[in-house]
């Protein structure tokens, strides 16, 4: 017999339907069907127009209090200023639930409150559960199964239970770091497409070379400065632009942009 693991998104935007993709995929159907389990996904969301991206992939519904209902497992996937007005409605059926929570800054404190649970994981993914790869990091707080919590998890990347004080520096690392790298990809793509390139051969070029680079970076037994200095011959045309990124403060620019990230999911625990 299966074990059910029966999971309720409240909120189907972006995330939600990155992790949703990932749960529902054949891939993670045929993990979890060699370790006898299998979700039941239910996604409540008052937007019907956000409902359609989860047609055939699993439960749909407009009624919070629905979704909870025929589930054990909870994920809280609103945007936090709009945690209150989602949550208020359904307090009183979340106390005998496990609560789930991915919105920055709501510490697990301020999610008891809120939620009235006594079982709460605290989990920031990214953008990257769309694929499988996310990297997530968990706290819990209760008596709570952590295998079923880490089997949720697997389905969408890799994932890594963490002392919750280090969420706000994860969130600006991890959680926001699709958007730098997509950054870059796209300086590259632009680059390639202002250059002559066609869009098809731009876009295999540049993929590529990202895809590669971080396969390289990966199994690579040295340094990354010694990764890119490899790269580097003297008086080359690789030096050459190196020289301009480190000139320009590019790593600089991109810590810095990491610390924003960071400061404002600091911001946002103490205002919500």
């Amino acid at each position: 017999m299966k074990n059910k693991i029966k999971i309720a998104f409240i909120g189907g935007g972006n995330m939600a339907h990155a992790i949703v993709s990932s749960m529902t995929s054949q891939v993670s159907r045929d993990v979890l069907k060699r370790n006898g389990d299998i979700f039941s996904i239910t996604v409540a969301d008052k937007e019907e127009a956000q409902l359609r991206r989860f047609n055939g992939v699993c439960e749909v519904t407009t009624d919070n209090a629905h979704a909870v209902n025929v589930s054990d497992y909870v994920f809280l996937c609103v945007k936090p200023q709009n945690a209150a007005a989602a949550i208020d409605p359904i307090r009183r059926l979340l106390k005998d639930k496990v609560v789930v929570s991915i919105m920055a800054g709501i510490n697990i404190d301020r999610l008891s409150e809120m939620t009235g649970a006594s079982r709460i994981v605290r989990v920031m993914p990214n953008l990257n559960a769309r694929v499988g790869e996310s990297y997530s990091v968990y706290s819990v707080r209760g008596d709570i199964d952590e295998r079923v919590i880490q089997v949720m998890l697997g389905s969408f990347g890799k994932f890594s239970r963490i002392d919750e004080s280090r969420f706000d520096d994860v969130t600006g690392i991890a959680g926001s770091g699709p958007a730098f790298v997509f950054a870059a990809i796209k300086a590259f793509y632009d680059e390639a497409i202002a250059r002559g390139f066609e869009k098809e051969q731009a876009h295999e070029m540049v993929y590529q070379t990202f895809f590669g680079s971080v396969l390289t970076a990966e199994s690579a037994d040295c340094q990354l400065s010694d990764l890119i200095s490899s790269v580097c011959s003297k008086n080359g045309t690789t030096i050459e632009g190196v020289t301009h990124l480190r000139d320009s403060g590019f790593e600089d620019i991109l810590r810095t942009a990491i610390g924003k990230s960071i400061s404002r999911s600091i911001e946002m625990g103490k205002q919500l």
